[in-house]
């Protein structure tokens, strides 16, 4: 039996992760995180990664610069709704959030400065003797008379 698309393997691994996270989150486990990572900020940036990484997967012909402002979004509706449900709502959190989805756009960014970096006019030596190949053998100099 042939194994699903990997966008429908990271759409359901996407559906566990935001339901664990939203639980974790909003749900009466306050400070649960602490017991896999100690500092607050850095579980909200490396659950927002992850979301965001599965969110890439899942959805792959949307755009990436889309789909992160709603991991974005979606971390600040958590702190909204953390808020609205007695507990403590931090504008820090909901930057730990945007930058743990940031950092997996970042990438993103770089790869079309490499690949400009990559591109024939940036590289003279190589087609110079590109252009050398092309244009065939060099003519022979010609013979000095000796004395």
């Amino acid at each position: 039996m042939p194994l699903p698309a990997p966008h429908i393997l990271a759409r359901v691994a996407l559906v566990a992760g935001g339901t664990v996270c939203a639980i974790g989150m909003v749900g009466p486990f306050q400070g649960v995180e602490e017991a896999l990572i100690p500092w607050d900020k850095a579980a909200h940036f490396v659950a927002f990664y992850g979301l965001t990484v599965l969110l890439f997967l899942a959805l792959p012909h949307r755009r990436r610069i889309d789909l992160t402002f709603m991991a974005i979004l979606a971390g600040a509706g958590v702190e909204l709704a953390q808020a609205l449900s007695g507990r403590d709502a931090d504008i820090g959190d909901i930057l730990a959030n945007a930058l743990g989805a940031c950092a997996v756009l970042a990438p993103t960014f770089i790869e079309p400065l490499r690949s400009i970096s990559r591109a024939p006019d940036a590289r003279p030596v190589e087609r110079r003797g590109a252009e050398r190949r092309a244009a065939g053998p060099a003519p022979a100099a010609p013979e000095t008379a000796s004395s």
